[in-house]
């Protein structure tokens, strides 16, 4: 028996108000994934939000994605793809590849403090070895560096570069530069080293990139090798 016009308007109407999943795109959805993640948190991004956020049913989205984790994969991967490759001149210092490198990976990361514990969980990291290669690339030319100090570059940086931007990030934005909770009277000798620092917190970053750096240069000498 045909619907009465008015149900079947009714009907058509309630189809029309919510996207059907042909009309979705991953990368849309990866997009409104993370702007949720940016302004709730990452605790709050749920599938059923998502959807909500998007105007589909929740079974919509497991058309482009898996599960909940392959979508926050897939957001890992674009805040990754966001940093800026380094473009040093010929005659630049091969270290200043690493500090770039470094740097404009911290201030990616920065922009999307919400998403921080994302990346400590889903790190790309067949995102990440195309980028290392590069890098291996810079140290061959490195004339200074022995080859058996390149993992030693690669491993650190990886470690103390990427590890120290997630864990600042992953901090509360409210912490005004290092060891925010020292005290005068129970951290007499920390408060007193931290009135001595006229750095912020990107100059810290980048004299703690420069430090490792000429550390591994130094430490090799002193090997002879």
């Amino acid at each position: 028996m045909p619907r009465p016009p008015v149900v079947a308007e009714y009907c058509h109407n309630l189809g029309m108000s919510r996207q059907s999943a042909p009309s979705l795109t991953r990368q849309a959805i990866v997009r409104t994934a993370l702007t949720m993640v940016e302004r709730d948190g990452y605790a709050a991004f749920t599938m059923p939000r998502l959807g909500d956020e998007l105007g589909v049913r929740t079974a919509s989205l497991y058309h482009h994605f898996r599960d909940r984790a392959d979508i926050l994969t897939e957001i890992a991967r674009t805040i990754v793809l966001e940093t800026d490759l380094p473009r040093i001149a010929p005659s630049a210092h091969w270290t200043e590849y690493f500090v770039t490198l470094a740097v404009n990976f911290r201030r990616t990361i920065l922009r999307h403090r919400n998403a921080a514990p994302i990346l400590l969980q889903f790190l790309p990291r067949d995102v990440l070895t195309p980028l290392y290669e590069t890098a291996a690339q810079v140290l061959d030319q490195a004339d200074e560096l022995a080859p058996s100090s390149r993992i030693l570059v690669l491993d650190g940086m990886d470690r103390i570069g990427l590890g120290s931007a997630l864990l600042e990030a992953a901090a509360s934005p409210e912490a005004d530069g290092p060891f925010p909770n020292a005290s005068a009277e129970a951290q007499p000798t920390l408060t007193a080293a931290l009135t001595q620092n006229a750095l912020d917190a990107e100059q810290l970053f980048v004299e703690s990139i420069r430090a490792f750096l000429a550390g591994v240069l130094a430490n090799q000498e002193a090997r002879g090798g």
